[in-house]
């Protein structure tokens, strides 16, 4: 609470042996996303002026590109996000927060499973020139299926361990080890979706699976009514997905390990797993930590809090992933200064932070209303939660696509040291806030913690030319600028502070 016909459209010889090229949409978007990207490889060795024809039509085409598919993802990505509103808010009805505790933890053991085993297959497939060959794919395919099986034998393993650490029914946390393995299962065409920049088809089906899990979660929590219903919900829900993938195209799945390809999906996953692992324990620490230090009923209105702020940073994920990454990283020559790459990437990136941001701080100043009103007054304590961590939450919408750009380019090394670094710093904070101020002191080391990541990946950027710190600049003050506008409103109106049920 993530057979058939050949693959997508690829270009194709003809009887005079030309090569001659299926336009489908959205194969035709792709189509000219790399004919954009082939002018401007030309433009950059010829040196051509940056007004000639050729340069024009570049920044058309990328235009086109990335803009379109920008779209497509933020409103698919705004139908997802009514539909968790919805199960959210189902759920908090029908459940209680000590209820939806223990689905904290669970999920958070589940999550880390899958990431503290992650391979960065997608990844490899969407960098790997060979990634969409089918040997290549069968390949990952095989990997991913035996990383499943050990995480998910792990999870088994350790489940009365920590069934008994945080005082939880072990049985919760064996059906919920099943997840791994599920996930596993999974076909490869999700992977060369990404690899395609086949925006419009990835997005419509994850919002196809979300829907699915929607119905579960729903139909569950209807005829249960206890914590059943969430747990059953997380693996039958993941099944779902892992087999609607299968009716993408995709190239016959066997098993494979092939000795020309998997040397070098190890070799590139090796910064991967580091980041994920970092990237793990910075996410999830929080709520591993307070899952022992506070009762599970506060944790359950935490991890609602949790939920809503995580959002924007879900399609700040999806836009870096699907798009910015895959972009980069068919720049050959990266993207410097006042290319056509460059400008239309900037003019994307501006637009959705720009709507970001005008969200963001609305809510902030708005949450005690709007938990309230949303999920009722049993609940009301996520309201200041949810404000304090939508501070948070920009910052990491900032370092995701600030993330996908040095990806791109190929330095996986330096997400994972700049992850590390956020771990340790939250570790740190976590129980010195705790200790200090109580949970509001421990919630205050998430925004400190992505400052420190995001000053880490700038320092990187900067030395791969690819910083944007100074549009990140502006649109924080834009967004304190937002927060305080609604502040002001509140306190002209008399309606007090979003901060009334502060400890």
């Amino acid at each position: 609470m993530e057979t058939i016909p050949s693959p997508a459209p690829s270009p194709q010889e003809d009887q005079s042996g030309s090569v001659r090229r299926k336009i489908q949409y959205p194969g035709e978007i792709i189509y000219h996303c790399r004919l954009a990207l082939a002018l401007l490889r030309h433009r950059s060795a010829q040196g051509a002026h940056p007004r000639s024809q050729g340069d024009v039509i570049a920044m058309r085409a990328a235009h086109a590109s990335i803009t379109g598919k920008s779209m497509w993802t933020m409103g698919t990505y705004i139908a997802s996000a009514g539909i968790r509103f919805g199960s959210n808010i189902i759920l908090s009805r029908l459940l209680g927060p000590e209820i939806l505790g223990i689905v904290v933890i669970a999920q958070a053991i589940r999550t880390g499973s899958e990431l503290l085993t992650d391979l960065g297959l997608e990844q490899n497939v969407v960098h790997s020139p060979h990634g969409a060959q089918r040997d290549f794919l069968n390949t990952v395919w095989t990997m991913q299926i035996l990383r499943g099986l050990l995480a998910s034998l792990a999870c088994v393993a350790l489940s009365p361990l920590l069934g008994d650490f945080y005082r939880i029914d072990a049985s919760l946390l064996y059906v919920v080890s099943a997840t791994p393995l599920l996930n596993a299962l999974m076909s490869t065409s999700i992977f060369s979706l990404a690899k395609q920049m086949d925006v419009k088809t990835r997005n419509l089906f994850e919002l196809c699976s979300e829907l699915g899990g929607l119905a579960i979660t729903i139909l569950l929590a209807v005829t249960l009514r206890n914590v059943w219903a969430p747990i059953l919900a997380i693996p039958l829900s993941i099944g779902l997905r892992s087999a609607l993938s299968y009716m993408l195209p995709h190239p016959r799945h066997q098993l494979l390990l092939s000795k020309t390809h998997a040397p070098g999906i190890f070799h590139f996953s090796k910064w991967i797993m580091l980041s994920s692992l970092a990237l793990y324990a910075a996410i999830y620490v929080d709520r591993l930590f307070l899952g022992r230090a506070v009762p599970l009923a506060t944790l359950g209105v935490y991890g609602l809090a949790k939920a809503i702020a995580d959002l924007p940073g879900t399609v700040a994920g999806r836009l870096a992933f699907q798009i910015v990454f895959p972009f980069v990283a068919a720049q050959e020559g990266g993207i410097p200064q006042g290319s056509p790459a460059r400008r239309e990437l900037d003019r994307a990136r501006r637009n959705f932070l720009l709507l970001g941001l005008l969200g963001i701080g609305t809510v902030m100043a708005w949450s005690d209303w709007a938990v309230i009103l949303l999920y009722g007054k049993r609940y009301a304590a996520a309201g200041w939660m949810l404000s304090l961590l939508l501070w948070g939450a920009w910052i990491a919408i900032l370092s995701s696509l600030n993330e996908a750009t040095i990806f791109g380019r190929g330095r996986p090394q330096n997400v994972g040291l700049a992850n590390l670094v956020r771990f340790g710093v939250m570790a740190l904070l976590l129980p010195a806030g705790f200790a200090l101020k109580g949970l509001p002191g421990a919630l205050l080391a998430l925004p400190a913690s992505e400052a420190v990541r995001y000053a880490i990946l700038a320092r990187t950027q900067r030395r791969l030319e690819t910083s944007f710190l100074g549009q990140d600049t502006l649109l924080t003050i834009g967004l304190a600028l937002v927060f305080a506008f609604w502040l002001a409103t509140r306190s002209v109106l008399h309606l007090g502070y979003p901060w009334p049920q502060v400890p």
